[in-house]
């Protein structure tokens, strides 16, 4: 049985190995599918510039819908639990948990981004802020749709599955951070900025994996990503990202260095903000059933 408030969950329902090894090959199978089931007819009449359009922008987005629907299918299907019991022991969301971690992160992302500007002068106001409104409208309403799908499949069921193996917090958070690495690296920074984009994304995996066994539940880390991804959507912004280049401010230009730096800053500071008055890891059992 495992120590850990939010890996105890995994104790629930139908847990042999093989019914792990069944539901990655059907989240991956399911993903894949209905990724390509959406995206593939509009890719094949105008190429990889479909997706910076709003239509293809808002096809790519709901690609995770599938990655979703496939890891609830996983949770309560094969292993015969509630699909809650990825977010944590009451099985349902606390607002105020997500929104603490939104607020907490864009404003850490807002000083980060302030430094960048005042340290490199490369952003510059973008003059179609306002016409882009479809890009913007459609990152408010369905980029927290491609987060908390990534937080469900990495820090959710792959997480849990991991907590079967081992209880040690440092080795679950790094291979979760490379798990969570991976497909991002086909992302149009990993050609740009190989080595800084990659540390980062693996950051973002090692803080969301502590920040979640930490709390106990999913919540942090569903408000944090999806603050970081709608911030970069609509605030400061990368003309050369996976993003539209739709933001209020944009750059031409990929600072690794100090992103990395400040990502790590932020990180830590966030984990302190959250966890001041919380002395130790989760480790109230939650319950278990037959």
């Amino acid at each position: 049985m495992s120590n850990n408030v939010y890996l105890s969950l995994a104790d629930q329902g139908k847990n042999a190995w093989w019914r792990y090894l069944v539901g990655v090959l059907l989240i991956v199978i399911v993903w894949a599918l209905g990724n390509a089931a959406l995206l593939a007819p509009v890719l094949s009449q105008q190429g990889q510039e479909a997706l910076r359009t709003p239509m293809g922008f808002a096809l790519s987005l709901l690609g995770f819908v599938p990655l979703l629907l496939g890891t609830w299918l996983a949770t309560v299907w094969i292993h015969r639990r509630r699909f809650g019991s990825l977010i944590g022991p009451s099985g349902r969301l606390n607002l105020r948990r997500v929104g603490t971690g939104m607020a907490v992160w864009a404003g850490l992302m807002t000083a980060a981004s302030l430094g960048e500007a005042a340290l490199f002068g490369s952003y510059a106001l973008n003059r179609n802020f306002l016409s882009s409104w479809p890009f913007l409208l459609i990152a408010i309403t369905m980029l927290p749709v491609q987060t908390s799908a990534e937080e469900f499949f990495f820090r959710g069921y792959l997480l849990q599955a991991k907590g079967r193996l081992t209880q040690r917090w440092g080795i679950l958070a790094v291979v979760n951070g490379i798990l969570f690495t991976l497909p991002h690296l086909v992302n149009p920074e990993a050609a740009q900025e190989p080595v800084f984009a990659t540390l980062a994304w693996f950051v973002f995996g090692v803080f969301f994996t502590l920040v979640t066994l930490r709390s106990g539940t999913l919540d942090y880390a569903l408000g944090i990503h999806a603050m970081n991804n709608v911030y970069t959507a609509v605030f400061f912004g990368y003309e050369g990202g996976v993003l539209p280049a739709s933001a209020l401010f944009v750059t031409p230009e990929l600072h690794g260095p100090y992103s990395l730096i400040s990502l790590v800053a932020a990180a830590a500071i966030a984990y302190w903000l959250l966890f001041r008055r919380q002395g130790q890891m989760a480790t109230l059992e939650a319950p278990s059933q037959a």
